[in-house]
């Protein structure tokens, strides 16, 4: 691997791990002030991070999270965390392989270009990620786990639609005013 590459990977290593980071605090935050679960906010950081590395770093940011999170602060608790751990790769992993794939493909005004990559990739990574809920995770990780069967069903989901809704208001916003940063001051590029 030539030194150009080692530098973008261990760039993207330290962005992932940024998010990963904060995928820890942020939920403290939420739950300090009595939000917590139904706003999902472990999701908000590993969401965020598949707009600014590749598919694998982020998948392995969102795999990685809820274990440390649960390691240092006893949340998610262990199955919770474990099926977690399958959960939030798929959300930041098809968050870059869309967005990777939809920013260069959207025609029109660059920013409103930019905006319909973000939003559609936010979609379908939340689709995504309720899809494997509903289908691996309910179906067969839980009960795999012994934990109740609405634990990662559709009531499950139902219950976060506030932070689904979050994530689709802040995680666009949040990634459209970083690239705004990174173009003006040139933060995360090659010349950086």
């Amino acid at each position: 691997m030539d030194a150009e590459r080692q530098i973008k990977l261990m760039r993207e290593i330290l962005i992932g791990a940024l998010f990963a980071a904060l995928g820890v605090v942020v939920p403290i935050l939420f739950h300090l002030v009595g939000l917590g679960r139904v706003f999902l906010p472990m999701h908000l950081p590993i969401l965020t991070v598949g707009f600014f590395v590749s598919p694998i770093v982020a998948a392995a940011a969102g795999f990685v999270t809820p274990w440390v999170s649960s390691f240092l602060t006893g949340m998610p608790p262990f199955p919770i965390a474990a099926l977690m751990s399958l959960e939030l790769p798929v959300l930041a992993g098809v968050a870059s392989i869309c967005y990777q794939t939809l920013k260069g493909k959207v025609h029109g005004n660059r920013w409103t270009g930019k905006i319909i990559a973000v939003w559609g990739s936010t979609v379908i990574a939340i689709v995504s990620r309720i899809v494997v809920d509903l289908l691996l995770l309910a179906k067969v990780v839980a009960p795999l786990l012994q934990l109740p069967a609405g634990s990662f069903g559709l009531a499950a989901v139902l219950a976060s639609a506030p932070g689904i809704m979050l994530q689709l208001t802040i995680v666009p916003a949040m990634v459209l005013a970083i690239e705004r940063m990174r173009r003006e001051r040139g933060i995360w590029t090659s010349e950086s």
